[in-house]
């Protein structure tokens, strides 16, 4: 079945693209095109012209300033391999190796996974657990934004018209001498590979040396609207070592932090016992050590 597309522009620069974007139509970026050409395929989306990014330089991972800046187009399969993600961001990396299968992530962008704003976007959680942020570029310049309050409902960002992801910025994992850290992504689905996740939660935190959980951040994905910050979850676990009667009030706690609904994948209340059972499952391998 061929694509209801009629043009693709191949923009050489970034200035050309940022330019292009203002075409009457206005063309649709892509780079991977996972998500895109399937929505095309099945009619769910319209999209008379691409731009394709593939011939921008947007696909390296660097450090940079204390964090690692991963390009927008950079692959689900560069990223779980990059050794700088793997040891500033381990849950990330987890993610990224888990997004559909080994042939889609070898396709499948950092960029377009959280542009296509998915609630059950993979990579999502991870970044917003570890306080990442979004380089977005204009034609009028350039700014930045937390991936925690980038989405605003199921296909929908704060992305205004014209605007491109360059990277996202990823801050390292603190490491504090004397102290530890974790930093742990995980998903539930009806198999293990080439899945759309059912729950998916990251968790991001130092332990200090006596086991109380310090800075802790959970992100849950597939339970609301756009992926979600568990903030009463985590206030109950903040400087408290997580056990076993810490755990089940954090499960109950996480139960106002989301608002999963019935679909043809799960109905809300199995995502609702996932989600504790996945947040109790990694404190409890945080506790063990």
């Amino acid at each position: 079945m061929d694509l209801p597309v009629a043009s693709v522009l191949r923009p050489e620069t970034l200035d050309r693209a940022l330019e292009l974007l203002h075409a009457d139509p206005p063309p649709v970026p892509v780079s991977g095109g996972t998500d895109l050409v399937v929505q095309l395929r099945a009619g769910r989306r319209s999209a008379p012209v691409l731009l394709d990014l593939s011939r921008l330089p947007l696909d390296g991972i660097r450090e940079e300033g204390g964090v690692v800046a991963v390009g927008a187009t950079a692959t689900m399969d560069a990223i779980a391999a990059s050794p700088l993600v793997r040891e500033a961001a381990p849950a990330l990396a987890e993610a990224a190796g888990r997004v559909g299968a080994w042939p889609i992530q070898c396709r499948a962008t950092l960029g377009g996974n959280l542009a296509n704003a998915s609630p059950a976007a993979d990579t999502a959680p991870p970044l917003i657990a570890a306080g990442a942020e979004l380089l977005l570029a204009s034609a009028w310049g350039r700014r930045t934004v937390p991936v925690e309050s980038f989405f605003t409902g199921p296909g929908r960002t704060v992305l205004e018209p014209g605007e491109l992801i360059l990277e996202v910025r990823v801050p390292h994992l603190s490491r504090t001498p004397g102290d530890g850290a974790v930093d742990r992504f995980t998903k539930l689905g009806p198999r293990r590979e080439q899945i759309i996740s059912v729950v998916s939660l990251a968790l991001r935190s130092g332990i200090t040396a006596s086991g109380a959980l310090e800075g802790c951040r959970i992100a849950v994905g597939s339970v609301a609207a756009t992926p979600v910050r568990a903030r009463n979850a985590e206030a109950v676990l903040e400087g408290r070592t997580p056990s076993e009667a810490v755990r089940r009030e954090a499960a109950r706690a996480l139960q106002r932090d989301i608002a999963p609904i019935d679909d043809v994948r799960a109905p809300a209340r199995y995502r609702r016992i996932a989600a504790a059972v996945m947040l109790d499952r990694l404190l409890g391998e945080v506790a063990g050590g």
